[in-house]
């Protein structure tokens, strides 16, 4: 588009292959684009902060004609339907400038626009932006021959997209987003309230669908698989230290807890291989003694530098893989700080769920099941694969995401000895393409999206629900499932659930995310944007349409 959006783009780092349209679509486009512009700013996806109420907003985008009238509108109300015109109304009005700009086709001078203007300027304005929701903003050429509203773009897909056109006319067919002439920007004051609390999200609290069981019976479990009493008696068992792979990091995406990750394979009685792991887990918080406490709330800086020095472990969570295609040939052990066995872990700042094995089932094989009257954890228990994107890292030497790449490599290399799925398989494959997750000159693309997403639409909007919504909040639980319908390794997938994925997300029991770290890193970010563009309603006024606490 101009010199200034070719400095915005390219402040990008990662670059991801696009599919381009056909010639015949392009020159249809072209044509199309001739009469038409866009919005640049804010994108669909765009999260800010603060109270709403007297938010300004800099709204910014380009035309192809000199000193035109553009106007800035809002939804009165994200529940709306955004296709009827009579329900947007004008905040701003503004004109494109007279200095042409060009990029790439000097045929084809765009003339930029700016205005700042405020959504919600006061509280009679309220049901345009609920506190903590969505508001949906576009912008218009007013003519008589019917208004032209303008292109909107994505933020997950726009800057990459856009370095790869050669000029303003693909970016403009190529690069539009879920909203395609609208964006839906997100507030992030406010998250649903933990359970328990004044109209708290959910009665069951997080990591609940697995239900929970007694200490007792958790005893009854461990005594089945046959766990050992300690720590050191587990290592003993299954050979560490040996030739085991380890890597620490921070899980971001998942726990929001710094692990200290060991695996290995061992030689099963029945001959043959199996896979054991054991993860000591830090949150950089201690008792009066001095003893690793569970906390999740403390500076990531501070617990990887537990993590690193291997002090604080408040407990250790072990997994073991044996291939009997029986129940319990996953088994899940924890041990406390002191490594003694534990009958529950919390996992999260509530301590609703603490059962064992329930609550790591509830990521470690969704489908899976807990049989009260066996024991028994049933064969669709699942080691999950280790994404290096969901991570933070240390930078201390030895600790960066550089020095343990190939360590999470042989961590992934280790998973596929287990009982993986298709998903599973896929990511690990796609993670490492085009070379396999053995070879050890393989490296992980952080930006991979599996190719049922990318060819899904002859558009990018599948990709930027997946990297917008899927990638952060749903796949490192969901690609353990043994439903292929809930896997969500196909585009598919994601829009045959939308009702229920926007309920159990936007609606008032708010489940999903199923974990207090991803429910809010979602609730912090612009995926519910996404959500909404990529995911529209079945009908209108659609209650769900703010995705608000």
């Amino acid at each position: 588009m101009t010199h200034a959006l070719v400095a915005h783009v390219a402040l990008s780092t990662h670059h991801r292959p696009r599919r381009r349209p056909a010639p015949a679509l392009l020159a249809a486009a072209a044509t199309l684009a001739l009469a038409t512009g866009c919005m640049t700013g804010p994108h669909n996806g765009t999260a800010v902060s603060g109270a709403v109420l007297g938010k300004s907003l800099t709204f910014s985008g380009y035309y192809n004609e000199p000193s035109y009238q553009i106007k800035v509108q809002v939804l009165s109300d994200p529940g709306q339907n955004p296709n009827v015109n009579a329900n947007w109304i004008t905040l701003a009005t503004t004109s494109t400038g007279a200095a042409p700009a060009l990029y790439g086709d000097t045929n084809d001078p765009l003339y930029s626009w700016s205005v700042n203007a405020t959504p919600v300027p006061n509280a009679g304005a309220a049901a345009r932006w609920p506190q903590g929701g969505l508001v949906r903003l576009r912008a218009l050429h007013p003519d008589p021959e019917g208004d032209v509203v303008l292109t909107t773009f994505d933020s997950v897909t726009f800057n990459d997209c856009a370095l790869e056109q050669t000029g303003w006319v693909g970016i403009g067919t190529v690069c539009v987003g879920l909203g395609a002439t609208s964006s839906a920007v997100v507030s992030t004051s406010n998250t649903p309230v933990l359970p328990g609390g004044p109209g708290a999200f959910s009665v069951a609290g997080f990591l609940a669908r697995k239900g929970s069981i007694s200490a007792a019976e958790t005893a009854q479990y461990y005594a089945q698989i046959g766990a050992p009493a300690t720590l050191a008696l587990f290592k003993t068992a299954y050979g560490f230290p040996g030739t085991e792979v380890t890597a620490t990091y921070y899980n971001h995406g998942d726990l929001g807890l710094g692990r200290e990750m060991h695996c290995k394979t061992f030689v099963t009685p029945a001959a043959q291989v199996g896979v054991a792991c054991y993860v000591s887990n830090y949150s950089g918080a201690t008792n009066g003694a001095g003893v690793g406490i569970p906390a999740f709330n403390v500076s990531e800086n501070t617990v990887l530098a537990d993590a690193v020095a291997r002090q604080h472990a408040f407990a250790t969570v072990a997994m073991v893989y044996e291939p009997t295609f029986a129940p319990n040939q996953v088994k899940f052990m924890v041990y406390d700080a002191a490594g003694n066995r534990a009958n529950t872990a919390q996992l999260d700042s509530t301590g609703n769920n603490v059962s064992i094995p329930n609550n790591c089932l509830s990521c470690h094989g969704t489908s899976s099941t807990y049989n009260s009257v066996t024991n028994s954890v049933s064969t669709e228990a699942r080691f999950l694969p280790f994404d290096p994107d969901a991570f933070h890292y240390s930078a201390a030497p030895g600790f960066t995401y550089a020095a343990q790449a190939d360590a999470f490599r042989r961590l992934n290399q280790l998973v596929k000895l287990t009982n993986t799925n298709a998903a599973i398989n896929e990511f690990i494959d796609g993670l490492y393409a085009p070379k396999l997750v053995s070879d050890p000159t393989a490296v992980a693309n952080p930006d991979f999206v599996p190719a049922d997403w990318t060819s899904a639409t002859d558009n990018l909007n599948d990709t930027a629900l997946y990297l917008g919504v899927v990638k952060p909040a749903c796949r490192t639980c969901h690609m353990s499932s043994s439903n292929p319908n809930l896997d969500f390794a196909d585009y598919s997938d994601f829009i045959n659930q939308a009702a229920i994925i926007r309920a159990d997300v936007c609606g008032s029991s708010h489940i999903m995310p199923h974990a207090e770290r991803v429910m809010k890193n979602f609730w912090q970010s612009g995926a519910r944007a996404y959500l909404i563009t990529g995911l529209p309603a079945a009908a209108y006024p659609d209650p769900l349409g703010a995705c608000k606490p």
